[in-house]
């Protein structure tokens, strides 16, 4: 029954990831700074147990850092997962994880077109590439999923790591 509703489920999910996108990018410098300042924050806090025995300054830097890992995360993350659903919806497709990996790259060029008119925000060809990097390991991450979903459906692997 909830088989003939997959093909709804998976554009509706991408299209509620673009949306997720875009108000995301429509925020103003500070704001995303602030943003992702708390995430780095909450993330030097509980990885390193002393974070708060450092000085004001060299906590600082530990969290400009980890802000740009967040930031460059966050993006990659995004079109991983954008991706990874679009390759799932379209993997019946002769093209399908080409096609994917293409309609993630062109909303990332989309999305850095529309940072361009945020306030304090900027286009950048970093951003492009970390998101179409994302993209590939989506579509690379859905392959192997749906790879592994077959086999264990139609019974093909005998035990893990050995095939039939």
């Amino acid at each position: 029954m909830i088989q003939k509703y997959w093909h709804f489920i998976f554009p509706l999910l991408m299209l509620a990831l673009m949306v997720f996108i875009f108000c995301m990018s429509a925020q103003p410098a500070d704001d995303s700074t602030v943003t992702s300042s708390r995430f780095a924050t909450f993330a030097a806090r509980h990885m390193l147990t002393n974070f708060r025995e450092f000085d004001a300054a060299d906590q600082e830097k530990i969290i400009s850092g980890l802000t740009l890992v967040v930031r460059k995360g966050a993006h990659f993350s995004e079109y991983a997962l954008l991706a990874f659903l679009c390759y799932l919806w379209l993997h019946r497709m002769k093209a399908g994880a080409l096609l994917a990996f293409l309609a993630s790259a062109v909303y990332s060029v989309t999305d850095e077109l529309h940072q361009s008119l945020v306030p304090g925000r900027s286009c950048e060809l970093r951003d492009v590439l970390v998101d179409s990097s994302g993209a590939l390991c989506g579509v690379i991450a859905a392959f192997v999923f749906l790879s592994a979903l077959y086999c264990l459906i139609h019974k093909e692997i005998q035990s893990w790591g050995t095939w039939k």
